[in-house]
């Protein structure tokens, strides 16, 4: 059965801002044959949707964006659904950034909401869609207006279980996109369940759902997708949840994997 909804995980997939990598020329060009096709494409990713500008900048269109690892999902620039986290999810991620220092920051509706760490200037203090505040603050801001997923930033040498397995969180989905990097979501929300709700909407089986990703915060979507791919430059962890591994990032792996399976 070919694939009549891709969903492409973005960060390390399709581009890679880390190494320098731009959406490759086959990539784009591919994604836009394959629309043009029929086929159904998402982007998926930890950021909100309005925070995705470097990846959708050079498409000429997708059909729909999960943002928030899998709480909000926009369908031709409006927002389809989402879902909010709770409060006790929140205060939790406040409490282990007040506990470790760590840096943290919630997605609003259009601007993230960052906790200040102490005696210290964040390079994204002077940027437009960041607002900084200390904790009480932004604990009485998220008591007020909807958050959808928290993000908790560790320092190197702090335990690798320091935010998954923190009793603040069992109310929570933890996801981990490389060493260090936390998103919080609630409970059972994760990229899948964004991924799957988009597939019930346009009627499209589990079976013809193709999912490429490269980390561990794509391991739900890559095991409820029919077909699922990592790219070669992945992170090995998630090598054994694929049913084929494509070229990596930076020579157009995403690509192949859509002609493989899509087109």
């Amino acid at each position: 059965m070919k694939s009549r909804l891709v969903a492409l995980d973005i960060d390390g997939t399709i581009i890679d801002k880390m190494a320098g990598i731009e959406m490759p020329a086959v990539v784009r060009e591919t994604i836009n044959e394959a629309r043009a096709k029929g086929v159904r494409v998402c982007l998926c990713s930890s950021r909100p949707t309005f925070f995705m500008q470097d990846a959708t900048k050079d498409l000429d269109e997708v059909d729909a964006l999960i943002g928030c690892s899998g709480a909000e999902i926009e369908i031709e620039g409006k927002i389809f659904h989402r879902d909010v986290l709770s409060l006790p999810v929140v205060r939790g991620c406040i409490e282990i950034a007040n506990k470790w220092d760590v840096y943290l920051s919630f997605s609003g509706d259009r601007t993230f909401y960052a906790r200040r760490k102490n005696d210290e200037t964040s390079d994204y203090e002077a940027h437009p869609l960041f607002e900084f505040m200390d904790s009480d603050e932004l604990l009485a801001l998220t008591e007020k207006i909807p958050v959808y997923c928290a993000y908790i930033f560790t320092e190197p040498g702090l335990p690798d279980d320091l935010v998954k397995n923190d009793p603040a969180l069992a109310a929570a989905t933890v996801q981990c996109s490389h060493k260090n990097s936390f998103m919080i979501t609630d409970h059972d929300v994760d990229k899948s369940t964004g991924m799957l709700r988009l597939a019930e909407h346009w009627n499209i089986p589990r079976e013809a759902i193709l999912a490429v990703g490269n980390d561990e915060n794509d391991i739900s979507m890559l095991k409820a997708a029919g077909t699922s791919v990592a790219v070669g430059s992945a992170n090995p962890m998630i090598f054994e949840y694929v049913d084929w591994i494509a070229p990596d990032v930076k020579n157009g792996g995403a690509a192949e994997a859509i002609r493989r399976y899509a087109l």
